[in-house]
């Protein structure tokens, strides 16, 4: 299980190693192409009419009531690139997709088992990077072995809300089309159940795609814009000023090699001295189009925390150029590369109306991770620094009159999201 913490930071974000058995279909997936589908044993679900998507297939699930695949071909998406390494690995998301490498335009929501039971609001749960809702949600601790160990899902179920969750196609995808995909699920959850508005709960990335929604922060083009169906906004461990882990740790690098380049994070260097010969490695970059999210979330830190000159090609890492085992094209390239994200952000702050809150954990020890691995230039969650999971001066709303609520816990980026008292915390501010 080591591998699969060290990955979780390798990868900018949360990781899986889904270690789930195959049944036959999944079995057949494995040797389809990408993106293809197969006939898949499906659940009648009710005809609705949504605006712009709509159910392609209904899979039964031992985790949910049930998990439907939805395609929008409404909205301007573009198929996303794949590498073998961002595929899907969880047999219920795979089947639900109909391929470990799903269309762009297409994405899953889960229904929560006492979705038509329970009578209180609304939760939609968004996932993070590298992950999916059945990882996250429903078995959150599946990487350390407890699969059977409830999550957020149960706990918010216990105490009686409804809740759904998103999963998205691609595990590195862009944010606007997460953000998207998000928009098409609420609209989905309040059809269902008849309420105008829901709560979000977004860990690490997946805060940044509820804000791109409820801030109607948008890619020019015909995007569903935000429809003021949000009552509360909650984000856990979410790098709401960015993040330059891969390139204040090149050292990570080395565990892209000697994984053979199956780790699924992206690389800060470009070409690679490999066992005494240069190896061109710009696929498995940050500066490739294969890991448009990990652009999205890059933010120099280095004027706060600065570099530890100790590390590999430090400088070169960060600003570019040839140093002694690598090449890279620099932090501000790939900045540039993802459209300086973070920065442009920054002018659009959250509705006013919506209750927001951003907890952020200060415990920088992942189990099963040696320090050295964490980040460790400043205070941090092991991934994301403080400063960064707490800012809130970019969501502020000059109209705003309820502040936005900061919470400082003593968790880590992975246990921030199950932990009981996190967890405790999640429900009471929902209500």
């Amino acid at each position: 299980m080591k591998k699969a913490f060290f990955t979780i930071l390798c990868a900018g974000f949360m990781a899986l190693k889904s270690e789930a058995a195959e049944n036959d279909a999944v079995s057949q997936l494995k040797s389809a192409a990408p993106g293809a589908a197969v006939e898949l044993p499906e659940v009648k679900s009710p005809e609705r009419v949504f605006d712009g998507f709509s159910p392609v297939r209904t899979v039964q699930s031992g985790n949910w009531e049930r998990i439907e695949c939805y395609r929008d071909s409404a909205r301007p998406f573009v198929q996303e690139k794949y590498l073998e390494k961002s595929r899907h690995e969880n047999s219920e998301v795979v089947l639900a997709f109909g391929s470990k490498f799903p269309a762009t335009t297409d994405f899953l929501l889960h229904y929560g088992p006492k979705w038509n039971v329970n009578t209180g609001k609304v939760v939609v749960l968004v996932h993070g990077a590298s992950d999916n809702a059945t990882r996250a949600w429903a078995a959150p601790e599946s990487l350390q072995g407890n699969a059977g160990t409830g999550g957020l899902l149960k706990a918010l179920e216990d105490a009686g809300y409804r809740v759904f969750a998103v999963t998205f196609p691609h595990k590195h995808g862009n944010l606007f089309y997460e953000a998207q995909h998000l928009a098409d699920a609420i609209e989905a959850a309040r059809r269902i159940t008849g309420e105008e508005k829901v709560s979000l709960v977004g860990h690490s990335a997946g805060g940044l795609a509820a804000r791109v929604y409820v801030s109607d922060y948008r890619l020019g083009g015909d995007w569903t814009p935000y429809r003021n169906d949000v009552e509360n906004l909650i984000t856990l461990a979410t790098p709401h000023r960015g993040q330059d882990f891969a390139f204040r740790h090149p050292e990570m690098n080395y565990f892209f090699i000697k994984d053979e380049m199956a780790a699924n994070a992206p690389m800060s260097w470009d070409k690679t001295l490999y066992y005494g010969q240069w190896k061109d490695t710009f696929e498995f970059s940050i500066y490739s189009d294969n890991f448009p999210m990990q652009q999205q979330t890059l933010y120099d830190w280095s004027g706060r925390y600065p570099l530890n000159s100790a590390s590999p090609d430090i400088h070169t890492t960060s600003q570019g150029g040839q140093g002694l085992v690598s090449h890279s094209l620099g932090l501000d390239n790939a900045v540039m590369k993802g459209g300086n994200f973070i920065n442009d952000f920054r002018s659009y702050p959250v509705p006013a109306d919506v209750k927001v809150t951003v907890i952020a954990g200060n415990n920088n020890k992942i189990e099963n991770i040696p320090l050295t691995a964490s980040e460790k230039d400043g205070p941090s969650d092991g991934l994301v620094f403080v400063e960064s999971a707490s800012h809130t001066a970019d969501l502020t709303h000059p109209s705003r009159e309820e502040p936005v609520r900061t919470v400082i816990v003593n968790e880590n980026h992975v246990t921030i999201a199950y932990s009981p008292s996190v967890m405790g915390l999640i429900t009471a501010l929902l209500k």
